[in-house]
């Protein structure tokens, strides 16, 4: 593999990763919502489609996913639910209040 083919693959593991690591983000912010403040920002088709891309980037792509920010809490996530997730982590909650302040205005 030359230097150009090199830096390509790295920056198609790095997309990679970034989109893992984003559906995460957006899985438990959006998990946070519907159970700890039982409010609903986005439509549950958009979630489940999340939730489906985000199971199988995880399984086509095992080493970035091990790289991901929330590996350990995803480690086992096929997709189903968000409600076994710790969607309770300060960062997530803090998102997720900053989402509710913003839509109520």
């Amino acid at each position: 593999m030359n230097r150009s083919e090199g830096n390509r693959r790295c920056k198609v593991e790095a997309d990679i990763l970034s989109k893992i690591n984003r559906r995460q983000r957006q899985i438990l912010v959006h998990s946070c919502l519907y159970y700890q403040f039982n409010e609903n920002l986005i439509q549950d088709h958009v979630y489940d489609a999340w939730s489906k891309e985000l199971a199988e980037l995880i399984q086509s792509h095992k080493e970035e996913f091990k790289r991901s920010v929330y590996y350990i809490a995803f480690k086992d996530y096929d997709g189903c639910s968000g409600f076994d997730l710790p969607f309770s982590d300060p960062r997530v909650v803090g998102v997720a209040e900053s989402l509710l302040h913003n839509k109520r205005g």
